[in-house]
């Protein structure tokens, strides 16, 4: 096999700084589920409000996937992952001074924008500055430092909300969010000094036309479905429904709760980290290792629905370490997403791509919320058992539907 092509002088570190974006926005993004029971109590609200700050937040990323791919391929990401930077701490500021419900959800409402324009836009930063044949690897390493930010968001965000409060907590994050808008504008570059900048199509393709030809591609439906499966049930327990859960209906201290979430953040590293390394850039074992990981996060969430009262320390360990370990494994969805499209196309497939998770996700934010309340007679562990039902079925409806969209050879192909 011939060797890649190294990567142009800078690649490394126009992407790490990027990526350290991401870092960022994926610990604004999982605050609030390791802050859950705290903001139970600032702002006076029930489990159906605390799902509409997480449904908005995610709504809203949710909303605007499509219009972030677009803009990394006609804007550049330098411009869109500053001022993405910019949204998240202005809305972790909000978050910190506010004490009302509306200004809650403004909060949240704006880190959402600041999150929705981050990942898309390291993808493309990735796109342009490493060859074809790394792409996979260097999109996996990115969840993977996302992953750094879920672990950041877990025992060390506990710490700081028990020992400094919730105000300066959220305050000291948005002023050192800040910071690295400040470097993102002065070290992120578009692409090499010197590389022939691709137009979006030699016709000037518009949007519409941009998006039916993502759209077209089985390898981009396929993804989609990778990602509405692995990704979305790895949002239902660190972004909200994970803390109070296991508080609530696991008997779990909260302290203890944060470790326990610990553990499906370092699975989220290690899945991104076995992706990136084993799986990425083979297109036929990629295919087969989603759809064996998809499986199995549903069979873990069927253990979490059927289990008979609560569940044993070493089981909640692994049921935790699976879902992380399945939502790293989320990743490989960009890897089939940028081979089946045109590098210039890469922003808008991976747009397409990641509203799969997220519009998962915020359908299960939103449905589980309204199970609790209906339920909100039964104790709790009854009650969460109910409200995790609507998990399962969407996890094996896209499951389903990776299946029905995988690819079909006519023969055998080298994985």
């Amino acid at each position: 096999m011939a060797r890649s092509a190294a990567p142009p002088r800078g690649a490394w570190l126009v992407w790490g700084v990027g990526a350290a974006c991401y870092f960022v926005a994926l610990f604004h993004r999982a605050s609030l589920g390791v802050a859950a029971p705290d903001a139970l109590v600032r702002f006076s609200a029930g489990p159906g409000v605390l799902a509409l700050f997480s449904a908005l937040q995610l709504g809203v990323y949710l909303v605007l996937q499509v219009p972030s791919g677009l803009l990394a391929d006609r804007m550049g990401p330098r411009r869109v992952i500053t001022g993405g930077v910019v949204a998240l701490a202005v809305g972790s500021a909000v978050f910190a001074v506010s004490g009302s419900i509306l200004g809650g959800v403004t909060g949240r409402v704006l880190i959402g924008i600041g999150d929705a324009f981050m990942f898309t836009n390291v993808l493309r930063v990735a796109a342009q500055w490493f060859p074809a044949d790394r792409y996979g690897r260097v999109a996996a390493l990115t969840g993977l430092v996302g992953g750094l930010g879920q672990v950041l968001s877990t025992v060390p965000l506990t710490a700081a909300l028990h020992g400094l409060g919730w105000m300066s907590t959220f305050l000291g994050a948005a002023v050192l969010t800040a910071l690295l808008a400040v470097v993102a504008a002065g070290v992120i570059r578009d692409r090499p000094a010197g590389a022939v900048v691709e137009a979006a199509g030699d016709v000037g393709e518009r949007i519409g036309r941009t998006l039916r030809l993502v759209v077209a591609q089985r390898g981009t439906k396929h993804a989609f479905w990778v990602h509405f499966v692995l990704l979305s049930q790895f949002l239902a327990i660190t972004t909200l429904w994970g803390a109070p859960w296991l508080t609530g209906a696991q008997g779990v201290a909260g302290g203890t709760a944060g470790a326990l979430l610990l553990v499906s953040a370092v699975g989220f590293i290690l899945g991104s980290l076995v992706a990136s390394q084993w799986i990425a850039g083979r297109p036929r074992r990629r295919e087969r290792y989603t759809l064996a990981m998809s499986v199995l996060v549903v069979l873990a969430w069927v253990v979490i629905v059927a289990w008979p009262g609560v569940l044993g320390a070493p089981l909640l360990v692994v049921v935790l370490a699976v879902l992380g370990f399945g939502g790293g494994a989320a990743m490989l969805a960009f890897d089939g997403a940028r081979e089946a499209n045109a590098v210039h196309r890469s922003g808008a497939a991976s747009g397409v791509v990641n509203m799969g998770g997220f519009l998962a996700a915020v359908l299960i934010q939103v449905l589980v919320g309204a199970v609790l309340e209906v339920v909100s007679v039964l104790p709790a562990v009854a009650a969460y058992r109910w409200a995790f039902v609507p998990v399962v079925v969407l996890l094996v409806v896209g499951t389903a539907g990776q299946w029905w969209c995988r690819s079909r050879p006519v023969g055998a192909r080298r994985g």
